[in-house]
């Protein structure tokens, strides 16, 4: 293949001790979210190798990839009410919004003869999944009490994905709050009050992060490096987990603003030039099928252009390599790039 992803595993299982050790630091347990990469059960036993005892993600399928791992695992996407057999017999543990699929899962865990932890979600905001009113969380939880085959681990929210509002000190005091109630209500330990994915992870750093929060679901920190807030890698981790090579297929001069009427380009993409004059472009044979823009190629003279769904453009004007086709050019990849890669099957994958 002329495209092939780099996985350094070493650098991740690095990470993912670092992360732990921080996050153990302030009482805070990690699930290791795995949806990026879809559970690749060598990256995923990197993660477990660093103390980190959860994986969590959001498809059955690659929950199913590592079923024989020794570790709780997580669905962190509410199951189908089709789904919820598989669902049970798949996950320790499931986040959930709906009682209605709550009770499908209280049957198949019955038929099945095991128990299944619930994480109640709720909703602070960012308007994606979770119960919005305290009332009706507070419902939820003796509806779900009541049942004989679940069990109630604990409540959950979701920061940052859908509306992009930032967790902070004041709506994480309200989901312990909430918890509170929840076992002053009705007598129960709760095992997690989970406060949202890795922006949360930046609350630590901040000395921000309040107490009673128990639980973070993390995938961008441990992969990719970054506080997941300012989007900077963080010092003491790596950004180069993952590195795609790619190969040039043309090397040409050309002006930096296309010519003629602009309108809708590839993928229905409305795209702005800054012109630069002429300058000289590498053509690598990947695209937007393939992977994303938010990489950085590792020769610092480049920088990525464009993409179209099979070609990738590269400006190598400042590059001081003298390339040529059927050379290969390195790029680090952000998390997009990185989800894209694991799900294309045109880009191979390497292990380090």
């Amino acid at each position: 293949m002329s495209a092939r992803l780099l996985i350094d595993l070493n650098k991740i299982r690095e990470n993912a001790i670092a992360v732990n050790n921080v996050c153990r630091g302030a009482g805070i347990s990690v699930a290791a979210v795995t949806k990026m990469h879809r559970a690749d059960p060598n990256i995923c036993r990197a993660i477990l190798s660093s103390g980190i005892g959860i994986l969590a993600d959001s498809r059955l399928q690659n929950l199913e990839k590592i079923a024989e791992l020794n570790c709780e695992k997580w669905l962190i996407r509410q199951p189908a009410v089709s789904e919820c057999g598989d669902a049970v017999r798949l996950a320790d543990v499931s986040l959930n919004s709906e009682i209605a699929v709550i009770r499908a899962l209280d049957y198949e865990a019955g038929k099945a003869g095991r128990t299944h932890g619930v994480i109640l979600m709720f909703d602070l905001g960012d308007l994606r999944e979770g119960y919005f009113y305290e009332d009706d969380i507070l419902s939820a939880a003796e509806e779900t009490l009541i049942l004989k085959n679940i069990k109630l681990c604990g409540i959950g929210t979701n920061l940052s994905c859908y509306g992009g509002v930032q967790p902070d000190h004041g709506n994480l005091s309200r989901l312990v709050s909430i918890a509170e109630s929840i076992r002053n209500e009705f007598g129960v330990m709760l095992e997690y009050v989970s406060g949202g994915f890795s922006t949360s992870y930046s609350l630590i750093h901040k000395g921000d992060m309040p107490e009673g929060i128990d639980n973070l679901r993390i995938g961008d920190t441990v992969l990719i490096g970054r506080d997941d807030i300012t989007r900077e890698t963080l010092p003491y981790l790596h950004d180069d987990c993952f590195v795609l090579e790619c190969e040039i297929i043309e090397i040409k001069e050309k002006p930096s603003v296309p010519v003629g009427t602009i309108g809708l380009a590839s993928l229905n993409r409305t795209v702005t030039f800054e012109d630069k004059g002429i300058r000289k472009r590498a053509i690598c044979s990947v695209g937007r099928q393939d992977t994303d823009t938010d990489m950085v190629p590792l020769d610092s003279g480049a920088s990525v252009m464009e993409a179209s769904s099979d070609h990738l453009l590269i400006d190598i004007t400042d590059s001081t390599v003298g390339y040529r086709v059927g050379d290969t050019i390195k790029l680090k990849l952000e998390y997009a790039s990185a989800m894209r890669a694991f799900t294309s099957d045109y880009v191979s994958k390497e292990y380090i």
